[in-house]
């Protein structure tokens, strides 16, 4: 039985291939690739308060730095989009990883505020086709009940580059110094660049693939993509749309959270919550563990309601709107803390009940059209508007705490900016894209 706008025929998922899955192979070198970018974006904030230090930076001027490469990574988003859905991934991201590697590497070598924010800048230019390119190699792998599942293992692999940036910088802090640290972090991302480039290929090209395979990926997956050559006119048309509206809001509001933490935690529990900085550099680990457990979690809850039934397109928005308002609960109670204690386990739950969201987040982008031609324009977009709530996030929050002497305000600006997210995906996203 079909309940229009709500569900799908409920019917049992197609039987797995036996044998070699080359499907997951590609995924691996999506995460592998997802967790070297996210290694150099995170780092900065970990050796903040020893740049600060020895170079003299402000608050301000350290948040100016830290939103550096969210700007034109928002904003490089939307042609990064059309090239994916154009050109295809491989080409386009094996290139941006060389480039944001070797700019993540030559942050050592900055002195000044300028040298900061042009390094910055071109790393948020390159990483820019990351998730617009994964999106769509998951979106030609993957049959449509397996995609949150499949994105949740390279979106876990965030959380795994944030969790573990902060010990190892930290460690790298205390052994070496800020300046090798870049260099050392940035060169890892050679390895990114080879699993990519040795991994990917589209399925019906792919010399691994099993005729048992792709016949699974084909037969469960909605209509089949256009031409692309089309794909410019369809672009301009996808700002016509109230739903893209909704998930550029919506977008915002999450990502605005996310840099939050991202640019923030270490900061705010040596300030506020009086941690040393090897005890910060540890503890700021510790949300990301949690994240990226929640975040297979909310892979798997989100592929479940479509199995069970329910259309894949509110499964994921509802699974966003349900940790949307679960977040923003756990930052408003942060606010209240009494503690260093509570802070960090209510910052933990934050991230945890947040990440439970980031899967259904980009699955989302490729449910809400009738067919693959535009996911990764739509993806692009969305996160066209996350990454501007994300640019806005580490500046708000440095000119919040010069300004009214403190973090509380800062969380609580975050809590709101939540209940907005929930409005957007939950109650305005409502209509699939005729694209």
């Amino acid at each position: 039985m079909t309940v229009e706008g709500s569900a799908t025929t409920e019917r049992a998922a197609p039987p797995r291939p036996r044998g070699r899955n080359v499907r997951w192979a590609v995924i691996s070198a999506l995460t592998v690739l997802t967790i070297t970018s996210y290694l150099d974006r995170g780092n900065l904030s970990v050796a903040a308060p020893a740049i600060r230090e020895d170079l003299g930076f402000s608050a301000t001027q350290m948040g100016l730095v830290l939103s550096a490469f969210v700007w034109p990574y928002a904003i490089m988003n939307l042609p990064a989009g059309w090239a994916i859905d154009r050109f295809g991934p491989k080409v386009i991201m094996t290139v941006a990883a060389a480039v944001w590697s070797i700019a993540g590497a030559a942050t050592g070598l900055a002195r000044s505020v300028a040298s900061f924010l042009g390094l910055r800048v071109l790393l948020g230019v390159a990483e820019a086709p990351l998730f617009p390119g994964a999106l769509k190699a998951t979106d030609q792998w993957f049959p449509d009940h397996e995609k949150a599942r499949a994105t949740s293992v390279y979106i876990a692999a965030t959380q795994v580059g944030l969790a573990i940036a902060p010990p190892i910088t930290t460690a790298l802090l205390i052994a070496v110094d800020w300046e090798l640290m870049f260099v050392l972090v940035g060169a890892l991302g050679v390895l990114g660049v080879l699993c990519w480039w040795l991994a990917y290929e589209k399925p019906d090209r792919h010399r691994r693939v099993t005729r048992e395979e792709l016949a699974y990926i084909k037969e469960n997956q909605r209509s089949a993509a256009a031409a692309s050559s089309g794909v410019g006119k369809q672009w301009v048309r996808l700002f016509r749309y109230p739903t893209i509206w909704a998930m550029i809001i919506g977008g915002f509001c999450l990502q605005y959270v996310f840099w939050f933490y991202i640019t923030w935690l270490p900061s705010y529990l040596e300030s506020a919550q009086h941690f040393s900085i090897s005890a910060a550099g540890l503890l700021s680990a510790l949300p990301y563990v949690a994240g990226g457990v929640a975040v297979v979690i909310g892979g798997r809850f989100s592929d479940a309601l479509v199995r069970r039934g329910m259309r894949a397109m509110d499964a994921r928005r509802r699974t966003i709107a349900g940790g949307s308002l679960l977040t923003a609960f756990a930052l408003g109670a942060t606010a209240l803390s009494t503690g260093p204690a509570m802070a960090v386990t209510l910052l933990t739950v934050g991230m945890f009940t947040y990440s439970l969201t980031t899967a259904s987040y980009w699955a989302l982008a490729s449910d809400v059209a009738e067919t693959s031609t535009m996911v990764g324009s739509i993806g692009s977009i969305q996160n066209f508007g996350g990454f501007l709530g994300g640019a806005f996030a580490p500046i708000a929050t440095g000119v919040i705490v010069d300004r009214l002497g403190g973090f509380v305000p800062a969380l609580v600006v975050a809590a709101l900016l939540l209940l907005v997210s929930v409005v957007s995906y939950g109650f305005l996203v409502r209509k699939r894209l005729p694209v």
